[in-house]
């Protein structure tokens, strides 16, 4: 993440599956990660680019979003897909408004 430039954006939130010992599709780094930051899984959403990821994502009860920039089929039953990460802002901005009416 360090190399990516990304590590900066999560501070001390990352999450590994060796260390709780649950992979997916169980939904337990998930829900280990919401309990973590002090987040129920209802307000999560999970940005995945494979089918065991989405399943994950919904048997943790998230919002599950297909990451999906190529022209490949969607995987698993994700809640939405995106193309690019460009449009993951405007749909998060979306989550929030239509959970609080704002």
């Amino acid at each position: 993440m360090r190399i990516s430039g990304l590590a900066t954006f999560f501070g001390s939130n990352v999450f590994s599956s060796y260390e709780i010992k649950s992979w997916k599709p169980e939904p337990g780094l998930f829900l280990h990660a919401a309990a973590a930051m002090g987040f129920s899984p209802n307000n999560c959403v999970v940005v995945e680019d494979s089918a065991v990821g989405i399943e994950a994502a919904l048997a943790a009860g998230m919002t599950a979003v297909h990451f999906c920039p190529t022209s490949e089929t969607r995987v698993g039953n994700a809640t939405l897909v995106i193309e690019e990460m460009a449009q993951l802002p405007e749909l998060i901005e979306g989550f929030a408004k239509a959970r609080y009416n704002v």
